[in-house]
């Protein structure tokens, strides 16, 4: 069995829970939390991945890391996961029930690239147009890249948008190129 499809399984069993305890939000911040520790902590991801740890250690460990920092049901998730000896893929558990969560409250993910920093009256328009676009929820995520020169690139889902001057460019470059007219000499 694939690690993507146990995750989505663990996920999707807490998405569940979590909507009915109508706790949605609150363990989505927990699940946020322990993808920045995974992300930003090295010796948390070699200790959920050390075959050397007892699942007891870890469960006390995990415990002590987390309760009274998060929801019981968390809490008692982690537990669950570690004494199934899955805590390996606590990250791609938690990455996988953001996605979820998203999916649920029809939220999309949009990625805006930017040469410079763009105004917020600018933003709230962008979010307003994909709104009207997508008919869902838009969190907007910024990226600045000065490569661009200017324009911007507007991705989501799994369509793009490109009009920055550097394709521009780049197309300019392969039409002339491909000029016939041209004679190499």
């Amino acid at each position: 069995m694939q690690y993507s499809l146990i995750s989505k399984r663990y996920a999707q069993a807490l998405l569940d829970l979590a909507l009915e305890m109508n706790i949605i939000d609150k363990v989505k911040d927990d699940m946020e939390l322990i993808i920045r520790l995974c992300e930003t902590d090295r010796e948390f991801q070699l200790f959920l991945r050390s075959p050397v740890i007892k699942p007891d250690m870890k469960i006390k460990v995990l415990e002590g890391i987390f309760k009274g920092k998060v929801e019981d049901l968390t809490v008692k998730f982690i537990n669950l996961i570690a004494r199934h000896r899955r805590e390996k893929i606590l990250e791609q558990i938690a990455n996988q029930f953001i996605f979820l969560y998203k999916e649920h409250k029809n939220i999309i993910t949009t990625r805006l690239t930017t040469a410079v920093e763009i105004s917020d009256e600018l933003k709230k328009e962008i979010i307003s147009l994909m709104h009207e676009y997508t008919d869902g929820n838009i969190e907007l995520q910024e990226e600045i890249d000065e490569d661009l020169i200017g324009g911007f690139i507007l991705r989501f889902e799994d369509k793009q948008f490109d009009s920055s001057l550097k394709n521009r460019i780049k197309q300019l470059r392969k039409e002339f190129e491909d000029n016939l007219y041209i004679k190499n000499f």
